[in-house]
């Protein structure tokens, strides 16, 4: 969200550019006051440090119990949770020394798959119970289409040509459709 009001806020990309070049909190301060006061820049503040920090932190407990929970690891004493913390804070200590933005378009890629997931299995579930599914199938279609052509043509993922990977993403999510279509309309 504060990625769209940034946009909005200074007028497009090449502005953002500037302001983050300076000091990324430089655009978060001069759009708090602006926008909501000095009260709302506390407020922002707060939401912009403590919300990340405390969001991590969740992740980092969450991924530590399904890790123990998977290698049916007994994680009730400290020694046990440290055998599968210490290796999992390594390794997202080490993805602190890669580019933020390559880590950031493969999370949002991920999202876009969770997301995309999450309607395939709507479309299923409205099918069975017969309603209609359409409206959570063109949107995970769609969903698919973007998954495909993002993948096939970023620099992160194949590098293909855009009209090649167009071309691909739309035979691909075709196929998924119709795979998925024929499958659901089976059972």
């Amino acid at each position: 969200m504060l990625a769209a009001i940034a946009m909005a806020f200074f007028h497009g990309q090449p502005q953002l550019a500037v302001i983050y070049g300076a000091s990324p909190s430089l655009a978060v301060h001069g759009m708090a006051t602006a926008l909501v006061g000095p009260v709302g820049l506390v407020l922002t503040i707060i939401g912009v440090v403590v919300c990340p920090i405390t969001s991590g932190d969740t992740a980092l407990r969450s991924s530590r119990i399904t890790i123990a929970d998977e290698l049916n690891l007994n994680h009730e004493k400290l020694v046990s949770r440290l055998k599968v913390a210490v290796p999992l804070f390594l390794v997202a200590f080490g993805l602190t020394f890669i580019d933020f933005g390559l880590i950031w378009r493969y999370f949002a890629w991920s999202q876009l798959i969770v997301a995309t997931v999450v309607l395939y299995a709507a479309s299923a579930y409205l099918m069975k119970i017969e309603k209609h599914y359409i409206i959570a199938l063109l949107p995970a279609i769609v969903c698919t289409l973007i998954s495909f052509g993002y993948i096939f043509q970023a620099p992160e993922g194949l590098l293909l040509p855009s009209g090649v990977a167009n071309l691909l993403s739309v035979i691909a999510t075709a196929i998924v459709a119709v795979l998925f279509l024929k499958y659901s309309f089976k059972k």
